[in-house]
């Protein structure tokens, strides 16, 4: 009878010592991976070169959004369309980012869609308030991005005038 008692308790002690085993493992794992965590290693020069290219990634993009972006030296009939587009895509656009400032549009290129058909523009002069009605000689197409925070281009649009019949 005591032989049979003494191998149970020899396979209850080998179950035991198997699951003891296997957290003192995972504990001298996670200790081992916290002391190579202090001891904090010095970057290799890929790392460094790497941190350095983003950063010369992002101050690049920063100065395209903001400086390079935004269409300029535009003719008279441009800039009337130009001030249409942003007219029509704020009245179309007017969501809770956009009223924020988080998110906003700028035109980035303007180009005549048709010269044989006619373009009109109706918006309100951003600088009066009254409504204004012009048929220009051609069509003109214009490409709109929108930013996030100012430098991230998160979309595109395109706005034609309407045709003058």
């Amino acid at each position: 009878m005591q032989e049979h008692k003494r191998k149970k308790k020899v396979v209850r002690n080998k179950f035991r010592d198997g699951i003891g085993d296997y957290y003192k493992t995972n504990r001298k794992i996670s200790q081992e991976s916290s002391e190579e965590t202090e001891k904090k290693a010095p970057m290799s020069s890929r790392e460094k070169t790497m941190i350095i290219m983003i950063i010369v990634l992002l101050i690049a993009l920063v100065i395209k959004s903001t400086m390079l972006d935004e269409v300029k030296n535009l003719s008279i009939d441009e800039q009337n369309f130009k001030t249409f587009v942003d007219y029509s895509v704020t009245e179309q656009y007017d969501g809770f980012l956009e009223r924020s400032g988080i998110l906003m549009y700028r035109v980035y290129d303007i180009k005549i869609a048709d010269k044989d058909q006619k373009g009109l523009l109706r918006y309100e002069d951003p600088n009066t308030g009254r409504p204004v009605e012009l048929i220009q000689d051609v069509r003109y197409r214009a490409k709109v991005r929108g930013y996030l925070l100012w430098i991230l281009p998160i979309k595109h649009l395109s706005v034609t005038a309407e045709i003058e019949k």
